[in-house]
């Protein structure tokens, strides 16, 4: 006999991670196998999804790797944003793009229903968290960018993910191991990555630039 099901709709990402801990599994006897249920999921509700994955921060990142550590704004980053997703980096935006990203990120805090338990940071907190992401944030490059071979692909490809990235950031030893991270995190959060020889081509290009 086949059992009368409701139609399911998909949770975003960042409230179904802050509300995954209080859930518990149905009795065995109401339990129903997923697979075989065929619900298409709309357009609009995939588009939803994709753009949440996006939005997201890869995993990886740990409180030791953050800038200063020990610091209020580090404790507090690690305390209110890991609450529905993984650590974000300070330089996964400019000081330009933090402001906005945390008052949405505060605004869907304030939202949430009661039994998501996600902390929200008082006034005072929210102010030393921005100084904190607006002090470590990425540096770009605005139009200084130097004029030299694999330029105009990096422009194009790290432009995806964030505003450029000045090419003194980092010295050229270091932007070997940077570009290899970030193409990592470009499969982790939009599912595709770049070729060997494209991260050479990037990696090339910010080494010259960076002295």
């Amino acid at each position: 006999m086949k059992i009368p099901m409701r139609r399911l709709y998909p949770v975003p990402a960042w409230i179904l991670a802050a509300g995954l801990a209080g859930c518990q599994s149905p009795p065995a006897e109401d339990a129903i196998d997923m697979a075989t249920v065929e619900a298409p999921v709309p357009a609009t509700e995939q588009l939803f999804l994709a753009s949440a994955r996006v939005a997201l921060p890869p995993a990886g990142l740990r409180p030791a790797d953050l800038p200063e550590p020990g610091s209020g704004g580090a404790q507090l980053l690690t305390i209110h944003c890991t609450s529905c997703h993984a650590l974000p980096s300070p330089a996964m935006h400019s000081a330009t793009d933090w402001p906005a990203v945390v008052r949405r990120m505060w605004l869907r805090i304030d939202l949430l229903e009661p039994q998501y338990t996600v902390p929200s940071p008082e006034l005072g907190e929210r102010l030393v968290l921005l100084d904190y992401l607006t002090g470590n944030a990425l540096k770009v490059s605005r139009a200084n960018l130097p004029d030299a071979p694999g330029r105009e692909f990096f422009e194009t490809t790290c432009a995806q993910c964030h505003e450029l990235p000045d090419p003194h950031q980092h010295s050229s030893q270091d932007w070997f191991v940077v570009v290899r991270r970030m193409n990592e995190h470009m499969r982790a959060i939009l599912g595709r990555e770049l070729t060997s020889a494209e991260v050479d081509q990037v990696t090339r290009y910010l080494t010259a630039a960076s002295m």
